[in-house]
């Protein structure tokens, strides 16, 4: 009788162990991204992709890139209500006003803090960003600052360098640190999503935007004859994010969970590595193209950067909380 039922014991827990090997096999992540198929980091992450399904942990990954699925503040929405199960987009402040933080202007101004305050996922920055997307229902996976950004415009700025009324209305995206930051520096602004700008710069709409690196400026706008006119303030980071449903990151086993993660922080540096050594390139290919770099010296970038840091800066606290503030500034 003993025997029978350890029989029956094992018979059972072998049972479930091979039921959940089969539900494990069974688990297909649809990855949702937003860059498009000509721009170096798709392979990145379509390699990342592969890496996860080739690691034998039971996980297939379909990976649907160029906003196949959405915009990204489509795709945020889609990822909390698991519409989506993994992202790479840049999370927007429309989720959530304490998001600002990540449009802190001169946040970072080498490849060195690029990757300590973007590439660590212990750095101060990143862990105030997951504890902010894990109130979404999101699981925070890497932070990707694909370099430092500037305008794309259809003309000129009356005087880049000067705090005066620079003749021209540009885009920024939804954030009233970046508006603020933008309107300081003499241009009158107009918010729109990243998916409406290239029409609007195309028809005249605006006069520009603050938008890109130098190769997205190239690839977006040079190659396709829009836009004349680069300035590259380097205020800000184009930054994206890989991230996942919390749910059903947590349906995942350890190991899997592991892979996941290990994967996305791969592409990520990936990203950050490639994009920078990329950018001096693609200044050279705008100016092929005819393009006006408005360049700054340094004593011009120092007093930009001096003025926003003094006015913009204090302002930041009472839109996302004083005390993530002081945690970002803390030693």
């Amino acid at each position: 009788m003993l025997n029978g039922l350890r029989s029956a014991a094992m018979g059972l827990a072998l049972s479930t162990t091979m039921a959940l090997s089969a539900n494990a096999a069974d688990v297909t992540l649809k990855f949702a991204g937003t860059l498009p198929t000509e721009h170096f980091g798709h392979a990145i992450l379509e390699n990342m992709a592969k890496e996860i399904g080739a690691a034998g942990v039971g996980i297939t990954v379909k990976y649907f890139p160029a906003s196949q699925l959405g915009s990204g503040e489509e795709l945020f929405e889609d990822a909390k209500l698991g519409n989506v199960d993994l992202v790479h987009a840049t999370v927007y402040a429309q989720a959530d006003t304490r998001l600002e933080i990540a449009s802190l202007p001169f946040l970072v101004t080498t490849i060195d803090e690029l990757r300590s305050v973007y590439g660590d996922p212990a750095s101060k920055y990143n862990t105030i960003i997951r504890e902010i997307l894990g109130d979404h229902g999101i699981q925070y996976l890497s932070n990707i600052g694909e370099g430092l950004i500037g305008v794309v415009a259809s003309k000129a700025p009356s005087n880049a360098a000067a705090f005066a009324d620079q003749g021209m209305n540009i885009r920024v995206w939804s954030s009233e640190v970046t508006k603020a930051t933008m309107e300081k520096l003499g241009y009158r602004t107009t918010t729109m999503s990243w998916a409406e700008v290239f029409p609007a710069v195309q028809a005249g709409t605006i006069d520009g935007a603050i938008c890109c690196t130098a190769e997205w400026a190239y690839t977006t706008f040079a190659v396709s004859g829009v836009g004349n006119t680069y300035v590259p303030y380097n205020a800000f980071v184009e930054s994206t994010q890989i991230y996942m449903n919390q749910a059903k990151w947590a349906s995942l086993n350890a190991e899997q969970q592991a892979v996941i993660q290990a994967a996305a922080a791969k592409a990520a540096n990936a990203i950050i590595d490639q994009a920078w050594e990329r950018t001096e390139g693609f200044i050279a290919k705008l100016k092929e193209k005819g393009w006006n770099i408005v360049d700054l010296t340094q004593e011009q970038r120092d007093a930009i950067k001096a003025k926003i840091v003094a006015e913009v800066w204090p302002t930041v606290g009472k839109i996302v909380g004083q005390e993530l503030v002081d945690r970002l500034n803390a030693n």
